[in-house]
């Protein structure tokens, strides 16, 4: 077990960036997080701009731990240019577009987009696939559980690694089946057996946004929104603007924008360029914390 503490950036709140529908992985207890990163387990506090750290190994991506989180929490990120983009763009947006993105950036400032796996978070997101946050959470951590060398134990509690492809390419109909993925066995059976390995996913990172939307959507069960997902929060693609029936419900209520799912990824694209993937998440969170918690 390693303890230390990390100096965060002057905007960071380690609330608003794990509770805000980006991870699966990680749950509140108390004023503490727990979650798991590839093969390391974490607790983390925030205290001021102190995240205080208490982990199962010294490293965490293959960087040392202090290094590999920051990279992990994406720090990297000009946040303060950001958000000052977003809300200047956002005051010269009609009521009640205006006052609600403000809103939405004032309760959500801090909230930083997270550095994932690609392929994890292509698992993740096809499991979303109609469904709430709690269900995903407890399908992916069952999924994990299948594997009992991926256990890990930090502070008295049994986690589990997320299971790489060599793992997941042994696992048949039948075991998907018995974790209650219904209609998404077939996708994910055909996504663990048609890729040859998950260096699929490191040669995505040399294409641009579009590129790789088209490449993950010719996979099944992967829609313009699962696709966008993966590329903001697998990929760091900051003006991917994924859409989902939260996202929809807004850009109708603030921009009268209906239509296809790609209609309306396109104009938030567009619009909020080059940060849509920053302010879709500030929107969402804000919108699911204001009527209702749990649905995706």
């Amino acid at each position: 077990m390693v303890k230390l503490e990390i100096r965060a950036p002057e905007i960071f709140d380690l609330d608003a960036t794990l509770d805000c529908g980006q991870t699966f992985r990680w749950t509140k207890e108390d004023d503490c997080w727990t979650g798991v990163v590839r093969d390391t387990a974490l607790i983390l506090k925030q205290e001021g701009k102190i995240v205080k750290v208490i982990a199962s190994a010294d490293t965490l991506l293959g960087e040392d731990l202090d290094v590999g989180l920051k990279d992990y929490l994406g720090f990297e990120d000009p946040l303060e240019e950001i958000l000052a983009e977003l809300e200047k763009l956002s005051k010269s947006l009609p009521e009640p577009a205006r006052s609600i993105s403000l809103k939405s950036i004032e309760e959500g400032r801090g909230l930083r987009i997270l550095r994932q796996n690609p392929f994890e978070m292509t698992v993740e997101y096809i499991i979303s696939t109609r469904n709430n946050i709690p269900t995903i959470r407890r399908m992916a951590n069952a999924l994990s559980a299948l594997f009992p060398e991926n256990r890990i134990s930090l502070n008295g509690k049994m986690f589990y690694a997320f299971p790489d492809l060599v793992q997941l390419k042994k696992l048949s109909i039948n075991q998907l089946k018995e974790l209650k993925l219904a209609f998404r066995v077939p996708w994910l059976y055909e996504l663990f057996q048609n890729t040859n390995s998950e260096e699929f996913f490191v040669q995505l990172e040399n294409l641009s946004l579009n590129e790789k939307l088209e490449a993950l959507m010719k996979r099944k069960g992967i829609g313009y929104k699962v696709a966008s997902c993966v590329t903001l929060f697998g990929y760091a693609e900051l003006n991917s603007f994924p859409v989902d029936v939260w996202i929809k419900r807004v850009m109708k209520d603030l921009f009268n924008i209906e239509g296809s799912t790609k209609k309306v990824m396109e104009y938030g694209m567009e619009k909020f360029y080059p940060y849509a993937g920053y302010y879709q998440e500030l929107l969402f969170r804000y919108y699911r914390r204001k009527f209702g918690r749990g649905k995706r």
